[in-house]
């Protein structure tokens, strides 16, 4: 288990002669003891610290007492106030949503850090479909509400009794144990929520009841939860750049954006789901525990994007002396088409096709299960034998997905201005609710069903044995195995109407009109940009129903299934004078056994054929490989409160599923795609070295300095082609930029984090973090998820009456990936965070929460600061209500 590597349990804040019950703080006492149990913001603090003072290793601790209390409505808000902790809202390709999902650890990106539970594997799913289909190895932490979880450790160095697999880091989450609570414990939370782009209120409520016997040698707890949220996002997006090596017969080389979108993104998540813990201990040299969680997150969502079609003007009107010229003016800037102007009509009177419009309607859910039994049994004082057994299942799913696209006669300019363009279109009709706009062009449908399962079974066996000697404290030998599958199973449709209507005005956007338009305020503070008309989801469904319908059929080119084995076994020793210093040594040997499937039109048998690929085959690869994983840690108290820290340890991280065997797809409008996946990656290895100093210089204080450096043998990077491919949408073929997945050089991640916590006076107190790290690979290359600058500041007060937090956390600019063959890059982005609660009773308290206060927006750019991605607004998020407890 990963507690192991605290040293010893440490104390739940229980308050000693120098801690004192000032700052306003109340007290309580449990009737199972004399101690007095300090309850508030700084007893939480003060029981993180003992937690992260007791342990072997570097690492950082928050308790249940701060999940409750910092504003934070998921695990990955908690964490993301750690020092050296960063937190994502999205992937590359979805860009940024308005709740944390993804955790990265000084800078790595969020793919190179495991995540556990309890010690154990516990299994995700993602909603969102690209992330569905990229198939990575980070956990969605919008899952996990924060209520649900007792204790988060990030341990940033690493030792042998640790499950290997994150080079950046392990993330665990310790969910809570009856007989660590008092007898019949009951909280109830309810709340409402509004965020203040969707407008809208939606109900949140989770409860927690905690019952053990006389004895305190069986206890038993549940919780549940039930959230709703509202999302609405508003962004312009600039989905791709290609490079035109004579733009315009200047001789210039020109990239510029494939298309340039007002996109209008909403949805409701309803996340829902409970834990229940049974533990018996009738003894100090027995216990056994049976835990199981169930989380789901239904996330329908509707995503429409009316686009500057600027590929397809670049590709047929651009083209001087032709009849089909249009172009009236251009600027190039750094070499990007900062500006271009296509008129109405070409050289030859010809309509100019200059905007596309996409709507899409997705009915989407995540969701995870975990089983795990654990038993500790002491036959000796000496001798401890520990084991678990367990299984855990995320899934993601799409369980449908309907497009609609159309085109429009019209013209085309934008400007790029400040972080977004000015878009304007000479010859479309101003009023989007009239005849002449509605009746365009219809393009085409598309879409499915993706089912992404993630299953693990795992068994694991340790055995430890203590000495007495002054030298050698313990001997710890144990062993994991785990049976893991990854898939993503991607069921399509055609339509029969896309032969009848692409390209005609039979049908378009008139047909699936309702009266809808975007919100008068769409894109308000990001860019000017009037509302448009929407495609109904009920007027579209039933035009897909026509022409015999929707006919679904396996997409073998965007499925895939990995198969992997892995056997550990380790061995460490623990090591210690009894005074001023610890310290640990060990092996872990990890075997791992691979078996990829994709599928490929050029397999030696075909034999998979759908109406997608006739000639689709599989193909299977088997691999295996070992890694010895050699660690070492040392702890020295200088003094009885000042700490210094050594640790080096050979870490490892296997490639993304997808990586190793992902889906190919394309997008037909953006003329770009990904080749799926590489079997024959290696994983990512490195060595990690790290130096921390800590003084806890008062009760709830801390100054620490840590020094860090990461030495990767061979980061995963993409390599991008131009491929020549025959699509639905291209029967007579397109070049297309296809991006895959290869091993590139290896490189160093180095840094230095400082933390200081300090209680003021009067029951204000300050936290505040600070963290420098340098990604860099060996050949130059930048890495992904590296934020070079990262700080959080958390300002507090609490007294008997009132406890209240507002913080501050900011993250530099980072590469987020690879998106459409084009780099994609968030830009310095920092939020403002408060909590209130007033305690009305003992037992009841009225609470408020509030999420991005200041409004900050969301950019994202392709490498040069000025030429833009995407910039997103999220909105404010708002929560009132109150809490029972006792």
């Amino acid at each position: 288990m990963a507690g192991s590597a605290a040293a010893q349990t440490a104390p739940a804040a229980t308050v000693d002669a120098s801690t004192g019950t000032g700052d306003g703080q109340t007290t309580t006492t449990d009737n199972q003891g004399d101690d007095i149990v300090i309850s508030g913001i700084r007893s939480s603090i003060a029981a993180s610290l003992a937690t992260k003072r007791n342990n072997d290793i570097i690492s950082e601790v928050v308790t249940a007492q701060d999940i409750g209390k910092f504003p934070d409505k998921n695990v990955a808000d908690s964490l993301g106030r750690l020092t050296g902790v960063n937190v994502v809202t999205g992937s590359a390709n979805a860009g940024g949503f308005g709740e944390n999902q993804s955790v990265s650890i000084r800078g790595t990106d969020p793919t190179l850090n495991l995540t556990l539970l309890d010690g154990h594997s516990v299994a995700t799913g993602d909603w969102f479909v690209l992330d569905q289909t990229s198939g990575g190895r980070s956990f969605d932490f919008s899952l996990l509400p924060s209520e649900i979880v007792g204790k988060l450790e990030v341990f940033k160095s690493s030792q042998a009794d640790l499950p290997e697999g994150g080079i950046g880091g392990t993330i665990n989450l310790s969910s809570r144990k009856p007989l660590e609570l008092k007898a019949n414990s009951f909280s109830l939370t309810a709340q409402a929520n509004y965020n203040d782009l969707s407008a809208k209120w939606r109900p949140q409520v989770s409860g927690l009841y905690s019952w053990k016997n006389e004895a305190g040698t069986f206890g038993m707890l549940i919780a549940g939860f039930y959230q709703e949220r509202e999302f609405r996002r508003d962004g312009q997006e600039f989905l791709g750049y290609t490079t035109y090596t004579n733009f315009a017969n200047s001789g210039q080389m020109v990239a510029a954006p494939n298309l340039i979108g007002a996109a209008y993104f909403t949805q409701k998540r309803v996340r829902k789901g409970g834990t229940i813990a049974l533990q018996y201990k009738p003894d100090d040299r027995f216990e056994v525990n049976l835990n199981a969680i169930y989380t789901r997150m239904d996330a329908n969502n509707v995503n429409r994007n009316s686009m500057a079609w600027i590929s397809r003007v670049i590709a047929n009107n651009s083209t001087p002396g032709t009849p089909a010229y249009a172009l009236a003016s251009y600027k190039v800037t750094n070499g990007y088409l900062t500006q271009a102007a296509w008129n109405a009509t070409t050289t030859n009177g010809a309509a100019v096709q200059g905007r596309v419009q996409d709507d899409i309607f997705r009915d989407a859910y995540s969701s995870t299960w975990v089983i795990n039994l654990d038993a500790k049994w002491n036959p000796t004082e000496r001798l401890t034998l520990s084991g678990e057994v367990g299984y855990t299942k995320g899934e993601g799913a799409t369980t449908d997905t309907f497009a609609w696209e159309t085109y429009w006669d019209t013209g085309v300019s934008y400007t790029n201005a400040g972080k977004g363009a000015n878009v304007t279109y000479p010859g479309l009709p101003t009023d989007p609710k009239s005849a002449a706009y509605l009746n365009n062009y219809y393009s085409w449908s598309w879409g499915g069903k993706i089912l992404s399962p993630d299953t693990e079974t795992y068994v694991k066996a340790d055995l430890d044995y203590k000495f007495d000697g002054d030298f050698l404290k313990s001997i710890k030998i144990g062993g994991r195995f785990t049976d893991h599958k990854r898939e993503v199973n991607y069921t399509a449709y055609s339509w029969a109407g896309n032969g009848a209507y692409s390209g005609t005005k039979t049908v378009g956007l008139g047909t699936v009109f309702n009266g809808q338009l975007t919100p008068s305020n769409f894109l308000d503070g990001l860019i000017d940009f009037p509302p448009y008309s929407v495609a109904d989801k009920d007027k579209t469904l039933a035009t897909l129903a026509t022409q015999g319908g929707r006919q679904f059929a396996f997409y073998p080119q965007a499925s895939f299934s990995v198969k992997e084995k892995t056997s550990a076994v380790y061995a460490m020793a623990k090591l210690g004078n009894d005074s001023n210093w610890r310290g640990n040594i060990g092996v872990r040997a990890v075997y791992t056994d691979l078996n990829t499937l994709q599928y490929s039109p050029n397999a030696a048998v075909a034999n998979t054929v759908t109406p997608f690929c006739g000639t689709c085959g599989t193909v299977t690869v088997k691999r295996h490989y070992w890694d010895i994983l050699p660690s070492a840690n040392f702890t020295f108290n200088a003094t009885p409160n000042f700490l210094l820290r050594a640790g080096v340890a050979r870490v490892m991280t296997r490639p993304g599923y997808a990586q190793l065997a992902g889906a190919f797809t394309v997008s037909d409008l953006a003329l770009t795609g990904n080749a799926g996946g590489n079997p024959n990656l290696n994983p990512y290895r490195a060595w990690s070295f790290n130096a921390a100093a800590e003084w806890y210089y008062a009760p709830s204080s801390l100054l620490s300095v840590n020094l860090f450096y990461l030495d990767i043998s061979s980061y995963i990077t993409t390599s991008t082609s131009t491929q020549f491919l025959i699509t639905q949408q291209h029967p007579a073929g397109a070049n297309f930029l296809i991006t895959g997945p290869v091993n590139g050089p290896g490189g160093t991640n180095k840094g230095v984090e400082v933390n200081w916590q300090q209680p003021i006076y009067g029951g204000f107190g300050l936290l505040a973090n600070y963290t420098y790290a340098d990604a860099k690979a060996s050949n130059g290359d930048v890495i992904d998820g590296n934020s070079k600058h990262t700080f959080n500041v958390t300002a507090y007060f609490e007294n008997s009456l009132i406890s209240t937090r507002f913080a501050y956390t900011f993250r530099s600019k980072f590469r987020s990936g690879i998106d459409r063959a084009t780099p994609m890059w968030q830009d310095d982005f920092g939020t403002l965070d408060g909590s209130l609660t007033v305690n009305v009773t003992k037992w009841f308290a009225l609470t408020a929460d509030a999420q991005n206060l200041l409004n900050h927006k969301l950019y994202y750019f392709v490498g040069d600061p000025s030429i833009p991605r995407a910039y997103y607004n999220n909105g404010r998020t708002f929560w009132v209500g109150g809490k029972v407890h006792f």
